[in-house]
């Protein structure tokens, strides 16, 4: 059986001299997304560049851009051109790269599968970072090669998941400028930030020689398949570590508000639910009226053990409930008291969609209650729909069934 193959990881990081602070923040476990960092392990080591990279780097772009502000002057001086010279002195010195994207500078990052670095192939303490180590001398050596001078900071991180090497590249370029030679930041000058494929072939070769592969070609397979015709594989964008992470907590953070809400929400229509089942029992016992006041013929309270929960007079399902009964019973009797029969049956119709409009109400909030508590409403709404309809003239002597023309809970 063959044995795993597990490939070189490089990525480039686009980089402005304003994210320099950050990347010290980072390096020295201050701040910034720490989440991740083991603080029993050792903190980052310094492989390349001085102890202060960060001060001269910034101190070597200033310089830059004030030879190249100086140089520019002095060609607005020869070309005898006094009101640009002014505006520009005014403007100030500008920055000596061209403003892209990805910024002037780059940081790289070199690592392989966790896996890759645990398979010591022996027990023995001593060899217990043998391929860190291998892994370590083969990128120090390669950055080098590849980047000269221009690599002004390397450190490895022995304190996260995998094992991992940041580099920082300042891209040093000479360009003709105002009649003299100007030193500007510019990417393009190094070929493998500019050909991200030849990068991955020359890690992947260099590499070779600890056991490592180089990476899926991904920009070739995109290539074959539209040159036969077929879907191209997706080529996933890199997510940084830190943005992923921050990601995932916001995505977490929401699905807990929204199971939040949802509970809240059902928590709610429970409370509506039993508040209407109270006031319909109440009423069908004859014990409150549809307005909700106690009923002038109410008798003993009924058994402790059989009382339905307290009805909350300030809840939604109690309003709906009194506001139904009240209207039904209202204006059902008032209306079956006009003498002209035919004018009664008519208004009595629109009267009976009320109810029926209003029994929905509660039938919607019923469907929120378990299966036993269902069935109980609705044998509560058959006893009120018989004293309903019984105001009703059509309906006497048509129907032996209580509640004719409503639905019950489902």
């Amino acid at each position: 059986m063959a044995s795993k193959e597990y490939p070189v990881v490089l990525r480039f990081e686009g980089m402005d001299p304003s994210d320099i602070g950050g990347y010290e923040a980072h390096r020295y476990r201050k701040g910034s997304d720490l989440g991740h960092i083991d603080r029993n392990m050792p903190r980052p080591r310094r492989l390349l560049g001085t102890e202060t990279w960060a001060a001269e780097a910034r101190a070597e772009i200033e310089l830059m851009k004030l030879e190249t502000f100086a140089a520019e002057l002095a060609d607005l001086d020869r070309r005898n051109r006094r009101k640009d010279i002014e505006k520009r002195r005014i403007e100030g010195p500008r920055d000596p790269w061209r403003t892209s994207r990805h910024g002037p500078m780059r940081e790289l990052i070199l690592t392989a599968n966790k896996e890759w670095f645990d398979h010591t192939g022996s027990s023995d303490v001593i060899f217990s970072n043998a391929r860190e180590q291998a892994f370590e001398s083969r990128a120090v050596a390669w950055l080098l090669d590849t980047f000269g001078e221009d690599v002004i900071h390397a450190r490895a991180d022995t304190d996260e998941q995998a094992y991992h090497i940041h580099a920082v590249i300042m891209p040093r370029a000479t360009v003709n400028k105002y009649g003299t030679e100007c030193r500007v930041l510019q990417p393009s000058i190094h070929p493998l930030i500019k050909d991200y494929e030849a990068a991955q072939d020359s890690v992947g070769k260099w590499f070779s020689e600890i056991g490592l592969v180089r990476g899926e070609k991904r920009k070739q397979a995109i290539r074959d398949a539209l040159n036969n015709g077929r879907k191209p594989p997706v080529n996933p964008r890199h997510v940084r570590p830190a943005e992923w992470r921050a990601k995932e907590e916001q995505r977490l953070a929401e699905k807990a508000a929204e199971v939040g809400l949802r509970e809240r929400d059902v928590v709610e229509r429970e409370d509506d639910a039993a508040t209407v089942l109270a006031f319909a029992d109440a009423v069908a016992e004859g014990e409150i009226d549809t307005n909700g006041r106690p009923a002038k013929s109410a008798g003993a309270s009924r058994n402790p053990q059989t009382q339905p929960p307290p009805i909350k007079k300030t809840t939604f399902g109690f309003v709906a409930a009194r506001k139904a009964f009240r209207a039904v019973a209202k204006r059902l009797a008032a209306r079956a008291e006009e003498k002209a029969r035919r004018e009664a049956e008519k208004q009595i119709a629109s009267e009976i969609a009320e109810i029926k409009a209003a029994d929905e109400i509660i039938l919607e909030i019923a469907r929120a209650l378990p299966q036993n508590q269902r069935e109980r409403i609705a044998q509560i709404r058959r006893t009120l729909t018989a004293k309903i309809m019984a105001l009703d003239p059509r309906t006497k002597g048509r129907s032996k069934r209580p509640n004719a023309g409503f639905e019950e809970p489902k």
